[in-house]
C-alpha cells in the first residue's frame, strides 16, 4: 500500500504517481539489481497525453528507462478520432479469465 501525498489534479498525474513509482524502482535496484527491467509499461498516457507528456513519458525521463504508456482510456489527442470503425477492430476476447482487448491500430485513424 502506498500513500500518495499529492492531490489528484487532473492531467498531472505523473507528479502525483511517479514518485512512489521511482522509490520502488529504487529499492528494487537495492534490493535485487538483477531483476531491474529493461523496459517500463505504465497504466497511464505517455505521448498521447493533451499535453503530450503523461504518467510514461514522466517517469520514463526520471528513471531512465524506456516507458511504455498503456492507457485505460484514449484522453483527447490533436489528430486522433475515435470513430465506429475505430470501435470496429477492437475484439473482445471473452474465453479468457478477465477480459481482454485486442486493438488493431492503423493510420485509417490520423486525421
Amino acid at each position: 500500500m502506498v500513500t500518495l501525498n499529492a492531490p489528484y489534479v487532473a492531467g498531472f498525474l505523473g507528479f502525483r504517481e511517479a514518485p512512489p513509482l521511482l522509490q520502488a524502482l529504487e529499492k528494487l535496484k537495492n534490493v535485487q539489481p538483477n531483476l531491474m527491467p529493461q523496459v517500463l509499461f505504465v497504466d497511464g498516457n505517455g505521448l498521447f497525453h493533451y499535453r503530450e507528456f503523461g504518467l510514461a513519458c514522466h517517469l520514463g525521463v526520471l528513471s531512465d528507462l524506456p516507458c511504455v504508456g498503456v492507457a485505460k482510456n484514449l484522453l483527447h489527442v490533436e489528430g486522433v478520432v475515435r470513430s465506429e470503425e475505430h470501435q470496429s477492430q477492437v475484439r473482445v476476447m471473452p474465453e479468457c479469465q478477465g477480459t481482454l482487448y485486442l486493438l488493431y491500430l492503423t493510420c485509417l485513424f490520423l486525421k
